[in-house]
């Protein structure tokens, strides 16, 4: 699932991005869902059969600390969230399950989005930024 992701944004902004950037990304795409979806994905993960017994990680920018913090207060402020111990590995899994779906447009506003907070933080090439516009919206997906 991580590797669709991260192929389908390396292809939607025409550059070679390091794996922290779709984590980050897809973390920026799951701050403007509804909470109630949120909380719902994390009560149906073990079901999904997305969760496992291992945490894997992955580089990424010091502030996916700050995003990944302000879904957690969302979710914890709601009263019939689930109770898990790791939140913030479940809530991971959440952004990449719903940024695969994501419509395109939405993702490339969770990379402009991650471009503007993170800026001169990331790897990647300053003339690959501008690239992106190549995609047009109505374009079927890469």
């Amino acid at each position: 699932m991580f590797l669709d992701c991260h192929h389908r944004l390396g292809c939607l902004v025409s550059e070679m991005l390091p794996f922290g950037t779709t984590l980050y990304c897809a973390l920026l795409y799951l701050d403007r869902v509804e909470v109630t979806f949120v909380v719902d994905d994390l009560q149906t993960l073990p079901r999904s059969g997305l969760s496992g017994d291992r945490d894997c990680f992955v580089g990424a920018p010091a502030s996916l600390a700050d995003v990944l913090t302000r879904i957690a207060d969302r979710v914890e402020a709601v009263p019939a969230r689930p109770k898990l111990a790791a939140l913030g590995t479940r809530i991971c899994v959440v952004a990449l399950k719903r940024f695969r779906l994501a419509p395109v447009n939405l993702v490339l506003e969770a990379y402009d989005q991650l471009l503007s907070d993170a800026g001169d933080n990331l790897k990647i090439a300053k003339g690959g930024r501008g690239q992106r516009d190549i995609f047009k919206p109505g374009q079927e997906d890469r």
